[in-house]
């Protein structure tokens, strides 16, 4: 844990400051602002304890209150303490700081040298995307590696050895990316980002006038991204440029709809804002019009990735030894077969048929109108949020954000087909975070509006909703907390990330929760995990047997369609978006798999201090980095 978590006490319990060696402080008066009252382990009290004392021992990531407050040896030493309470606090504060300190709690910071190299890195930019530019920042990683293998790794300790190994294997990735997979010369989407202007929008009025400020600036520099990304694309796959000629279009709709409602407090910002959009949105459909004119002809290139491309990521960027383009194919044809035995078995009790594509049909049928869809998602988010603070408080923490279930913003829209996360702004203090679903767009046909809608059945948005809000939010409002060396903030591990929220759609099943529902419901939504399951087993398999010449791109799209029962239009969209990139897609079936592999060597080394939600606060603890570097942490 890289931060000391904000446990809280009763009036008159005993609490301790663990903010780093040498700074455990003891007081006797318990309650201060922002503690919520935990045991020594982490844990709601139970009210049958009888250690009612001790079990208000708490850990405070902010200062101590002065008032009442002692060292913890003088404490110790105060006769006034019965011998049984000073024991107690012995055994307390060993129980609290082992498993704190061992499991990554706030490390001291980085050697000068190294701590030069993580901020250097972090100042590389490609600010208006030019050659010019990606050259220079290639120079800069490849030096930047070479002063990094000048620091002697073997005198560090375990902390900086982590920072040393991230930061190796991100120097080394951002540089593969520009000079062999030379993204910037094929993936013509990648220049129609909008990211600071498209937030504004997530949760309208919630940004000051700073985060405008971020907003006007890349409006101002988004003429010039778009006229490198003329110079730079060479020899994109056809649909890759369809997808950004595509994109172009939602482009177009936040500048020229949702730009000019922007919240902004200063009228003078606000107009500069609304002409910079502007001229931003006149080079877009220059953009777009020279995509289908010039681009689009000469796109020929296949839409795959080398093998050798995607186990770049997976074996040095997200460090996974062992699980190489074959083996992954080979777990996700195992779990292909399990998954479709399963599913089976779940038809045959769903409809008198047995028939699974009978089955999926009619799961499908049973989309509300577009009009109750969020309002059914929100439903969702409320029913989960419930059963974990009751029935399943024992399977993890779910930290003070604000959360819902909100329209997608225009830019997400393409890439998140129906539905995903977004992270929202911090507002006064408070994270925010949603579950977002993209809207029925006018210019889609009645058919593929129709198509579309299908997908936002109550099954799978039920799924789906709390791997996205508890999942990914979650995992983002446990970062913020505890995760303070620059390194570990830089480092994002995209594998971490999503196998933390597809490990929660079994996790849930397997702790009850399905069991609220009525009989049918839960056999629905049963049959709808295992489909999401299919879903990235499936990527598995289309991805990399595209990238060894093993099928065509077609043939993907009705992989989805023939084993998940997805609509056809969402599978082209999948097919497209994730064939856009090199990164490994085992991220969701192989995480989970080292995600278990950890919780079991969690559960031998704590023997019978064993606890489910401990192990998943834990993990969440250490950020989006690579399992190897999370295991070390945990246990070394």
């Amino acid at each position: 844990m890289e931060a000391s978590s904000t446990r809280g006490v009763q009036d008159g319990h005993l609490a301790f400051d663990l903010d780093g060696p040498g700074k455990q402080r003891f007081t006797t008066r318990g309650n201060w602002p922002g503690c919520q009252r935990r045991d020594i382990f982490g844990e709601p009290p139970t009210e049958a304890s009888g250690d009612a004392p001790m079990r208000g021992a708490c850990l405070h990531a902010g200062p101590m209150p002065t008032s009442g407050s002692l060292t913890f040896l003088d404490a110790l030493a105060r006769r006034s303490l019965p011998l049984g309470m000073r024991l107690r606090l012995l055994s307390a504060l060993l129980a609290l700081a082992a498993p704190h300190v061992r499991g990554g709690a706030q490390a001291p910071p980085a050697p000068p040298r190294l701590a030069a190299l993580v901020s250097d890195a972090a100042g590389v930019r490609v600010t208006t995307r030019s050659a010019r530019e990606y050259a220079a920042a290639s120079a800069a990683y490849r030096d930047l590696l070479t002063r990094l293998r000048a620091l002697d790794r073997g005198s560090l300790g375990r902390d900086d050895q982590v920072d040393y190994d991230l930061l190796d294997a991100y120097l080394r990735t951002r540089a593969f990316e520009i000079d062999s997979l030379r993204v910037h010369e094929v993936v013509p989407a990648s220049y129609l980002a909008l990211g600071a202007t498209d937030r504004l929008f997530l949760r309208p009025g919630a940004i000051s006038d700073a985060g405008v400020l971020d907003a006007l600036a890349e409006l101002r520099q988004f003429p010039a991204v778009l006229a490198h990304a003329r110079a730079n694309l060479k020899v994109p796959a056809r649909t890759w440029t369809e997808n950004a000629i595509a994109q172009a279009r939602y482009a177009r709709l936040l500048l020229d709809e949702y730009v000019p409602r922007a919240a902004v407090d200063d009228p003078a910002l606000k107009r500069d804002l609304i002409g910079a959009a502007q001229e931003a949105s006149r080079a877009t459909e220059e953009f777009r019009l020279w995509m289908e004119r010039d681009l689009l002809p000469r796109s020929t290139r296949p839409p795959t990735w080398k093998p050798s491309d995607i186990e770049f990521y997976q074996l040095q960027f997200e460090q996974l030894d062992g699980y190489g383009v074959d083996q992954m194919l080979r777990i996700a044809e195992r779990e292909a077969v399990q998954l479709t035995a399963e599913m089976r078995a779940l038809a045959k009790e769903i409809h008198p048929s047995g028939d699974l594509r009978t089955v999926w049909e009619q799961m499908k049928d049973e989309a509300p109108p577009w009009e109750g869809v969020i309002p059914m998602a929100q439903r969702y988010v409320d029913l989960t949020t419930a059963w974990l603070r009751g029935a399943g408080a024992h399977v993890a923490t779910i930290p003070d954000f604000d959360y819902g279930a909100v329209l997608t913003t225009p830019m997400a829209r393409r890439t998140l087909s129906f539905g995903g996360a977004q992270y929202g702004p911090t507002v006064a203090g408070r994270l925010s975070g949603y579950y977002v679903l993209t809207p029925l767009e006018p210019w889609l046909t009645e058919a593929e509006q129709a198509s579309r809608l299908r997908s936002y059945n109550p099954y799978w948005t039920h799924v789906i909703s709390y791997h996205e809000w508890l999942g990914h939010t979650a995992q983002r409002a446990a970062a913020t907390q505890h995760v303070t060396r620059p390194m570990r903030r830089l480092f994002q591990s995209g594998y971490f990330s999503q196998s933390w929220s597809f490990y929660l759609e079994r996790l849930l099943e397997d702790e009850g929760y399905y069991d609220v529902l009525p009989y049918m419901e839960r056999l629905k939504t049963k049959m709808a995990r295992r489909q999401m399951r299919m879903w990235r087993v499936q990527r598995i398999l289309t991805k990399l047997k595209m990238a060894k010449g093993e099928m065509s791109f077609e043939q993907a799209v009705k992989a989805y369609i023939d084993h998940i029962g997805m609509e056809p239009t969402n599978a082209f969209l999948e097919v497209q978006r994730d064939s856009q990139n090199a990164t490994p897609p085992g991220r969701e079936i192989i995480g989970e798999l080292v995600i278990l592999q950890l919780r079991d060597e969690y559960k031998r080394r704590m023997g019978v201090h064993y606890s489910l939600r401990r192990f998943n606060d834990q993990l969440l603890a250490y950020g989006d980095l690579p399992f190897k570097q999370i295991r070390r942490l945990m246990f070394e």
